[in-house]
């Protein structure tokens, strides 16, 4: 079950357009389309974005296009709806599943805080209405479309702290999409084509600055606590520096090979890409303080993506050059090597304006754990210790180890079930150790010298003593007042 599938069963459906409905050529595309449900009887009725169908019988649907037909998802059974508005516009959580557990009446109250955040930072609405479709499933995920999202919950998210902050950030990960990705889009996705990979090198700001704001956005509204957001901007910088492929790939580069790499990831994944989510989401944080420190708190990343939301989101989709020229124009200063460096290098990121801006730093000591360490990930199938990844710049990888490589010994020891984590961590850092594995049925002794795990913790933490202006300028950013 996912977000972009269909799911039938005898307590609900989710139906999504594109694995769903056919049409006829593209000249039939512009035409509206009609959907009717025939439902069971114990079930309510379905939910959805598309508009009631003019006849006015229950559960039928009429899209102005097949384009509106494949972005609005279905949801069928017995939903628990919450109605709010924002700005005089219809919002709806929809949840599945909800089975008494999750705490609905106070988790749309939340998304209502939130919704209200993200419309105070835009100053403007992209829909007539929006549905929050939380399917209470077990599973995860979450996908935007023009006037709706998809989510996928654990009914136990509302029971704990952090797996709530959690689904308050893909709630406010994926309305932000309703802005940023859906009316304000990269030329190269300005209209849909449903044959061919479309390619663009500006998916870091699509997901990354989405993925900046959601969490500050559940901040700004009150719903997290300065500590808890700190945490879970430096969670982003955390993936990103720990992540050796970070020197191998520029973001521009990660984005346009979406479709052949980040989805189709493999065991050296980690090695050679790097998450333009998760960098983008760096960058954002980065871009806003240079933002900000240029134009002395004058404008913010807020005030550039108003301003490539007015110029783009109703003529045609931004360029790469766009997005420079804009932030250059409003930071008052020459950006282009900030944005060729951040974009299109693999040069690691400069920190220091953002933190000295907001009297901010990184928890500076540098642990490293006293276990023994190779930098390998094993897994164990069929009481097979196999290796899965060998990490960048690690002793495993120095030593020769390969992915498929089966793990029999270590020194005249067997490694059986489970036992490979175990051996290394008890090994004497600085000591040599002889592996014995299989690699494609030949027999190869591997000398492998034990190292440490290095844990940079990268967590962001207000300096001891900030100044009254450092102060004054974390609160803006925080509270974007």
């Amino acid at each position: 079950m996912s977000v972009r599938t269909n799911w039938i069963d005898s307590d609900f459906a989710m139906l999504n357009g594109a694995p769903t409905f056919l049409t006829l050529a593209d000249d039939a595309r512009a035409r509206p389309h009609d959907v009717a449900l025939r439902l069971p009887s114990n079930w309510d009725g379905g939910v959805t974005g598309l508009e009631q169908h003019p006849n006015g019988k229950p559960n039928t649907y009429r899209a102005d296009s097949y384009d509106t037909l494949v972005d609005s998802p279905i949801v069928i059974g017995n939903p628990a709806v919450y109605e709010f508005s924002v700005n005089n516009t219809p919002h709806r959580l929809v949840n599945i599943g909800e089975a008494g557990i999750w705490r609905g009446a106070e988790s749309a109250n939340d998304v209502k805080r939130i919704t209200d955040e993200i419309y105070r930072m835009w100053e403007s609405m992209p829909y007539d209405q929006y549905l929050f479709l939380n399917m209470i499933t077990e599973a995860g995920g979450g996908l935007e479309h023009r006037n709706s999202t998809l989510l996928m919950s654990s009914r136990w998210d509302t029971s704990s702290r952090t797996s709530y902050l959690q689904w308050l950030g893909l709630v406010s990960h994926e309305l932000f999409h309703a802005w940023n990705g859906k009316k304000l889009r990269p030329i190269e996705l300005e209209s849909f084509d449903y044959e061919n990979e479309v390619y663009t090198e500006s998916l870091w700001m699509v997901e990354g600055l989405t993925s900046y704001y959601a969490d500050l956005a559940v901040h700004r509204a009150g719903l997290s606590t300065e500590d808890e957001y700190l945490e879970a901007l430096s969670s982003h910088i955390r993936t990103l520096q720990t992540t050796p492929g970070r020197a191998i790939q520029p973001v521009a580069l990660a984005s346009y090979d979406a479709w052949v790499k980040y989805y189709r990831r493999d065991e050296n994944s980690r090695n050679s890409s790097v998450s333009y989510y998760s960098k983008g989401a760096v960058l954002g944080f980065l871009l806003d303080m240079q933002i900000r420190a240029s134009t002395g708190g004058a404008k913010t990343l807020d005030d550039l993506m108003r301003l490539l939301y007015s110029r783009f989101s109703e003529t045609r989709g931004f360029t790469s050059n766009d997005i420079r020229s804009a932030a250059q124009q409003l930071a008052g200063v020459d950006m282009s090597r900030w944005f060729t460096k951040a974009l299109n290098t693999t040069e690691d990121l400069d920190y220091s304006t953002a933190l000295k801006w907001l009297g901010l730093e990184f928890f500076s000591k540098i642990e490293r754990k006293k276990n023994g360490w190779v930098g390998l990930v094993t897994q164990t199938t069929n009481a097979r210790t196999l290796v899965t990844e060998v990490t960048r710049d690690t002793p495993g990888q120095k030593a020769g180890f390969n992915v498929d490589d089966e793990i029999l010994a270590i020194g005249p020891f067997r490694v059986l079930h489970n036992q490979w984590n175990e051996r290394i961590g008890r090994a004497t850092p600085g000591s040599e150790l002889e592996v014995l594995v299989s690699r494609r049925g030949k027999l190869r002794q591997i000398q492998v010298k034990v190292g440490t795990k290095p844990v940079h913790r990268w967590e962001l933490q207000s300096i001891a003593e900030p100044t009254p202006s450092q102060q004054h300028h974390r609160k803006e950013w925080l509270t974007a007042k």
